[in-house]
């Protein structure tokens, strides 16, 4: 993979002849294999395009590894709008699996392609945030940025 900086810290990008395989922040201090803008120019060129897709295009234009509970779980997520939040169990009422707000969790927490898949959208049924993979700070923060008026995807890597 490669890594390149974004407004929230070093991130990892992946790759593979299916679509992006991983997008995840790498808090690592070592890091190593930092590209150059030809990279993040051509990354910001396709996330454009992607956040103009309709969520079961833009699912085709990833390729998570996961089992295939989780998997629709992040297929469902694409369709939490930008800024917008739900909880663990409205997505796993959308799936028709009421009661497995947990089993929601879990498939959040284990995640590859943050940002893309918007796990830091889906919060606790009290309106907490809950546990972040990647920080509560960081969390919230993505949250309030999307919120701002004129916020969009590629913003975020701004």
């Amino acid at each position: 993979g490669c890594h390149m900086l974004s407004r929230w810290g070093p991130m990892c990008v992946k790759f593979s002849d299916q679509g992006l395989k991983a997008l995840y922040f790498d808090d690592d201090p070592d890091h190593r294999g930092w590209v150059d803008g030809v990279f993040r120019e051509a990354f910001l060129k396709w996330l454009g395009a992607f956040q103009l897709m309709s969520p079961a295009n833009q699912w085709e234009q990833l390729a998570p590894e996961g089992s295939v509970y989780q998997k629709s779980v992040w297929r469902k997520l694409l369709s939490c709008p930008l800024g917008a939040t739900q909880t663990y169990g409205q997505v796993a009422a959308d799936l028709g699996t009421p009661g497995a707000a947990r089993a929601v969790g879990s498939a959040v927490a284990a995640n590859g392609i943050c940002l893309l898949i918007p796990c830091h959208r889906i919060v606790m049924a009290s309106g907490r945030t809950g546990k972040y993979r990647w920080g509560a700070d960081r969390k919230l923060a993505l949250l309030d940025a999307e919120r701002r008026d004129g916020c969009d995807l590629v913003s975020l890597f701004l």
